[in-house]
């Protein structure tokens, strides 16, 4: 039927842009924020800030990302725990 979306593959869609969005955070030694993010990776460059922004909160929610305000920018910044870790960083777990 016309106009109809299959939910599988919008499961695996997203499951594909939450590795790359983790892919990128693990490169960066630095705290990115949406726009950085999408910029690094040209099949989430065409995703809007609202989409990502869902996408990382699942990941903030797995326990692999974390996020804070930036005041020198204003907005919120991303890191990888992994990162975070590798750096020294005590990192306590969310229950």
């Amino acid at each position: 039927m016309p106009g109809r979306v299959r939910v599988h593959r919008s499961i695996e869609k997203d499951g594909e842009y939450k590795v790359r969005i983790l892919s990128v955070l693990n490169e960066s030694e630095e705290a990115m924020t949406i726009d950085e993010i999408k910029s690094e990776d040209m099949v989430l460059q065409p995703l809007t800030t609202q989409k990502i922004a869902r996408l990382i909160g699942n990941l903030i929610e797995m326990g692999l990302v974390r996020k804070t305000m930036a005041k020198n920018l204003g907005r919120m910044v991303y890191k990888s725990v992994a990162v975070m870790v590798r750096q020294g960083y005590e990192v306590e777990e969310y229950e």
